[in-house]
């Protein structure tokens, strides 16, 4: 009897060390995530930019994108024709989406590195436009971010009026403006394998900041190609 009790007794000493020192979970390996009460996979501006202002200040364009949940949907061009150009293939336009209403834009490189553009569908076709200026210092409002694309010299319509056309004042957005959204021409793609190369050669020696981006994307979880809807026109 003493050699069952002593077996039932060590069985139990090992549940209770397996519960109590058992694998522990995954650390989350991200310096930025999303605050209690924000989301890493906004579906609007308003989310987006709570989840902008809920990160440690100065928040900066990458670590916005390194909070954004995963997998992360992706799609690159290579095309200028843009207010937010590419600088070419190796430095492409990246869209991101992490739901399915919000795509985000970002460039690896040049004047427009600091920038992020949002378009929010509120329909098949169409998209509220914003932007955000990074580094944030303080909290800003879904409202600076309609703001930031206004025409400064024709307040009334947005700089995106040039190319989305059909731009009305969007109910559902108060002091936003929709218009058509585009996607993509086919023959401006950058193929995601080739972006992940970019990404495991970059020199951060040479190119701290453009592999800062690269990091961003790539270095928090699976990234996955996401088209765009085939039946939206072309930019």
């Amino acid at each position: 009897m003493r050699g069952v009790g002593s077996r039932a007794l060590w069985v139990v000493v090992c549940a209770s060390v397996w519960i109590a020192c058992g694998p522990a979970p995954t650390a989350d390996p991200r310096r930025c995530t999303p605050a209690p009460g924000t989301t890493g996979s906004p579906a609007t501006i308003e989310e987006a930019v709570a989840l902008a202002n809920g990160l440690p200040f100065p928040v900066t364009a990458e670590c916005f994108v390194e909070a954004l949940d995963r997998p992360l949907g992706l799609e690159a061009t290579k095309s200028r024709l843009s207010l937010q150009k590419a600088e070419g293939e190796r430095s492409p336009r990246v869209f991101l989406w992490s739901a399915d209403s919000l795509v985000i834009s970002i460039v690896l490189d040049g004047p427009a590195r600091d920038l992020v553009e949002f378009g929010q569908f509120v329909g098949a076709q169409r998209t509220v436009k914003g932007e955000l200026e990074f580094p944030l210092v303080a909290p800003v409002s879904m409202a600076t971010a309609l703001a930031r694309v206004r025409n400064p010299e024709h307040p009334r319509i947005t700089r995106c009026f040039v190319c989305h056309e059909r731009e009305e004042d969007e109910p559902s957005a108060p002091g936003g403006r929709s218009s058509l959204a585009l996607r993509p021409r086919t023959s401006s793609l950058v193929e995601l394998a080739s972006l992940r190369v970019e990404h495991e050669r970059c020199d951060r020696a040479a190119e701290a900041a453009r592999c800062r981006w690269l990091d961003a994307i790539f270095g928090h979880g699976p990234v996955e190609r996401r088209p765009f809807d085939p039946t939206l026109g072309v930019m």
